[in-house]
């Protein structure tokens, strides 16, 4: 389940979708919300969903300032404020930048809990998706916040100006208020004093946390920053293919991930499993042929063959996004298009092949042990929530 945004005249407004723990948003008509921030502390949001006379449930606030989630979370996470009037956000990179970014999506984690009793949801926010007409991405919530501890632990050592916003915005959060526009005038303030400041190339609207984390000598961390795709939900398949692409990056890299690429290349013989592309073999040559995870985020050691396939560049990004994806039917494989390929252009997805071909056994591994498993397919479906555009 999470929030989404959905335009709607001059300015989009919120709702809430999918399903969590057996609730969708017809059942949650007329509740309201509480927050709870990865430092344990839960808030009110002010915010409750509307049947509204339309019969589509919308997201209102119930303050005497209204402040939409949007408005709430972005000044938590030092980020500029964004606008809900997607419609007019420019389609160029960066995409965060004062009043031309929408935030689109709220993810709720797996810990939010709905209590019948006092119509009360209470979300852990697990991810949010920023947005412009042109580019979106997704922000996972514990990650960033682990990020904006690290920089309040220094904030005395940044240039005059800045400790006391740093500081403001630290007790403001540990404070557990409501969330208003006081914590926007904040940042806003920490922007414009983080653009003048000696020694920072910071340009005033952008995202100020890395500029910050470089006056400081802070390296964010390495490796995933979205929540695990089986912990996303079905209702967010696009954030969990972006999650599971991150996992399987962070999954190849050491001995145990080399070993692994080379065991599955040379069962699938440097041969792509969807086309048949042979980019390999060849003396002193890097492999053109990567060796894929299908399960990477799993609590259990995975670095086994059955787990993986042997795919050329276009069909390795081509199934991390989760257009595509292997089948096993019978004894057979087959190549079947996600719900997702309706998102690419049409002319190029003949590139990726034809929806529902088989796979030949001579592109895949001669030892059927070493072949995908189907436990492991039907755990990766489940866990990216993926529809196949056969079934719909």
């Amino acid at each position: 389940m999470h929030i989404g945004f959905r335009t709607s005249g001059g300015r989009g407004e919120y709702e809430v979708v999918g399903n969590h723990s057996g609730f969708n948003a017809l059942g949650l008509e007329g509740w309201t919300f509480n927050m709870r921030w990865p430092d344990g502390i839960v808030r009110d949001t002010g915010l409750w969903l509307d049947p509204a006379e339309s019969g589509k449930p919308r997201l209102r606030s119930m303050l005497d300032s209204p402040i939409q989630i949007s408005r709430i979370v972005a000044p938590m996470l030092l980020l500029p404020d964004p606008t809900r009037a997607f419609r007019s956000t420019p389609d160029t990179l960066p995409i965060i930048r004062a009043k031309e970014y929408t935030i689109t999506d709220v993810g709720f984690g797996t810990e939010s809990e709905f209590s019948g009793v006092a119509d009360l949801v209470t979300f852990d926010p697990s991810f949010i998706t920023v947005a412009n007409q042109g580019h979106a991405d997704d922000i996972g919530v514990a990650a960033r916040w682990s990020r904006i501890e690290a920089v309040y632990e220094q904030a005395a050592l940044l240039p005059s100006g800045l400790p006391p916003l740093v500081t403001s915005h630290k007790d403001f959060i540990a404070s557990g208020e409501g969330i208003g526009r006081q914590l926007t005038t904040t940042v806003n303030n920490l922007m414009s004093t983080l653009a003048a400041s000696p020694g920072s190339s910071y340009q005033a609207g952008l995202d100020p946390l890395p500029a910050l984390e470089s006056l400081l000598g802070i390296a964010p961390p390495s490796g995933p920053t979205l929540p695990p795709p089986d912990e996303l939900g079905e209702d967010a398949p696009e954030v969990s293919a972006r999650s599971a692409h991150q996992y399987r990056l962070a999954k190849i890299r050491g001995a145990s991930g080399r070993r692994f690429s080379a065991e599955v290349r040379a069962a699938y013989r440097n041969r792509c499993a969807f086309c048949g592309a042979l980019f390999g073999g060849i003396h002193g040559v890097r492999s053109g042929i990567d060796a894929a995870h299908i399960l990477a985020w799993s609590q259990h050691d995975l670095d086994v063959v059955q787990n993986g396939i042997a795919l050329c560049k276009l069909h390795h990004w081509a199934f991390d996004a989760g257009i595509l994806m292997p089948t096993k039917e019978g004894e057979d494989y087959y190549v079947r298009f996600t719900s997702l390929a309706d998102l690419v252009d049409p002319m190029s997805m003949t590139r990726l092949g034809a929806d529902g071909e088989r796979i030949p056994d001579e592109w895949l591994p001669d030892d059927p042990k070493h072949r995908p498993s189907a436990a492991y397919l039907q755990r990766l479906y489940a866990d990216l929530g993926v529809t196949f555009r056969s079934d719909v």
